[in-house]
């Protein structure tokens, strides 16, 4: 069989997929495709309609959006996500980013790289500590309940969330205090993180009014999907000192190049989709995605 792959995934779960199928780098001759493996690569409906024999497409990792999913669901091709490996992963790396603005930890290395002191401990570096501060969560799932309970533990922060598919009694027994407006959640919070996927409904979910409504010292943080964040909102809500910070894993365009006015900012941090990026992490997800392939093509047979 041939299976599609061009991106990098763990070691063990390459030599699995080549042991059992030719794996090629090019949709050059989709009709020959038994499955596909993608991690951001898009598969688009013509695409599918070309792949005669496909019989799954196997997503490396939570999010379809690069999958044109209502095509193959035309064609009877399935498609496979990882929804539960990245869990650990992309909340650790939540976490660090919300320590990493809270001490100005980017502004502090450019100065440094620059000469910039002549002091220690200069005034314009001084941060606020996270202990005891307001947690808002937009999205209340697996990931955010996660980056909610290191938060908890580590720095007794009070909870409070905005999800509309969660009920306020369901929100309370996690301990969240639910909230009804995206801008009532800004304005109550110190931290907020972003877990939602990207849907017509959550794209550009946090835009000027968010912002306007803002606790001057909340710091963001993405790690979901690109376009959940309105981008120009955000770098104006930055520059204007409408927020203290903000932080971003995804983005509209990937990765994010210098002409992104916001990757030059000293209270934003930007990095390029890193998320789910450890080797224990690659390690579970590549090789549920070979299992997941495996799974439909043997089932066919």
């Amino acid at each position: 069989m041939k299976i599609y792959l061009s991106e990098n995934i763990a070691k063990s779960a390459y030599d699995r997929l080549s042991a059992k199928a030719e794996i090629v780098t090019n949709f050059d001759y989709p009709e020959e495709l038994d499955g596909i493996i993608v991690r951001r690569v898009r598969v688009t409906r013509e695409i599918i309609e070309k792949a005669k024999n496909l019989k799954v497409i196997s997503m490396h990792g939570i999010g379809r959006d690069t999958i044109d999913v209502e095509a193959a669901e035309e064609y009877g091709i399935a498609v496979s996500n990882v929804p539960n490996q990245s869990i650990e992963s992309v909340a650790e790396l939540a976490v660090t980013q919300m320590l990493a603005l809270s001490r100005n930890i980017k502004k502090a290395n450019i100065g440094i790289c620059q000469s910039r002191y002549d002091c220690h401990a200069p005034v314009e570096l001084i941060g606020n500590d996270v202990y005891g501060k307001t947690f808002g969560m937009v999205g209340i799932g697996r990931i955010s309940l996660r980056i909610a309970e290191i938060m908890r533990t580590a720095f007794h922060v009070k909870l409070i969330g905005y999800d509309p598919f969660v009920s306020e009694e369901k929100a309370y027994s996690f301990g969240i205090k639910k909230v009804d407006t995206i801008e009532k959640l800004f304005s109550k919070s110190d931290y907020v993180n972003i877990s939602v996927p990207l849907t017509d409904e959550t794209r550009n979910l946090i835009g000027e009014s968010a912002f306007d409504a803002a606790n001057p010292n909340l710091i963001l943080v993405n790690t979901a999907r690109g376009g959940i964040v309105n981008e120009v909102a955000l770098y104006n809500a930055l520059i204007n000192d409408k927020i203290k910070g903000a932080a971003s894993d995804v983005f509209v365009s990937e990765p994010p190049k210098e002409d992104n006015p916001l990757v030059s900012l000293e209270n934003f941090i930007a990095t390029p989709h890193i998320g789910g990026n450890t080797k224990e992490c690659l390690e579970r997800v590549g090789n549920a995605a070979v299992d997941n392939l495996f799974a439909v093509i043997d089932k066919i047979k």
